[in-house]
């Protein structure tokens, strides 16, 4: 069962609010601020981690990055954040904001992004002593769509929903998994969704025009 009236997913996650969202709540006008600074960006190949742009791996991602470190973006973003965390219930211990991903997928038909968390294994910034991501895990997830649902085609952004159920007549238990596609509303260009970076998640290939996104991941301590 699913209710998005109150952003609550059948998961395998502890948290009850298994998202947050704003949809249409950055103003139009802000919003051309932030593309401002995207676009004057420098866009290059994504990778997946331990890939090169030499050597991509396709099957799980196809599509263009660009990354932003300016504090212009991180105001605009911290209050929706934070806002997010606490009425959600989660209230993680987030310390710090990762350099931001300005994310565009081509309509082609290949562009796209398979399941995949945003936790990262052995992440490296656990390992570093200086900056201000030292130490820290990707905690949560903020996405800020940047086009509007008649600029492309496909790109639907899913989590992936868990539910359990019982085979009576074997007395076994079994666990089944389904991606869930969120609200329309969400593709609205403006829209803000938060959710806890180890959320299995992806993007559907865009078969058509052009999707952009902006990504920001907050970080905190290691959970243990």
């Amino acid at each position: 069962m699913i209710v998005h009236e109150n952003k609550q997913i059948l998961t395998t996650s502890p948290y009850h609010t298994w998202y947050w969202s704003y949809a249409g709540a950055v103003w139009p006008e802000d919003l051309m601020k932030v593309r401002e600074i995207c676009d004057a960006a420098q866009e290059q190949e994504a990778v997946t981690e331990g890939k090169t742009s030499e050597n991509p791996d396709y099957l799980i991602r196809n599509n263009k990055v660009a990354w932003l470190d300016d504090e212009r973006i991180y105001d605009f973003i911290r209050p929706f954040a934070n806002g997010a965390n606490h009425q959600s219930g989660w209230n993680f211990d987030l310390s710090a904001i990762e350099v931001a991903q300005y994310t565009i997928y081509y309509g082609e038909g290949k562009n796209h992004y398979s399941w995949h968390t945003d936790t990262i294994i052995n992440d490296r910034m656990l390992k570093e002593k200086e900056g201000p991501c030292a130490g820290t895990i990707r905690k949560m997830t903020c996405i800020v769509q940047m086009s509007s649902p008649d600029e492309y085609e496909g790109g639907d952004f899913q989590l992936l929903s868990g539910k359990s159920r019982e085979y009576l007549e074997e007395g076994k238990e079994v666990f089944d998994v389904e991606p869930i596609t969120l609200p329309h509303e969400l593709k609205e260009k403006g829209s803000i969704l938060v959710f806890p970076s180890f959320s299995y998640h992806r993007v559907t290939p865009v078969t058509k025009g052009i999707r952009r996104s902006l990504v920001f991941w907050f970080r905190g301590p290691p959970w243990i």
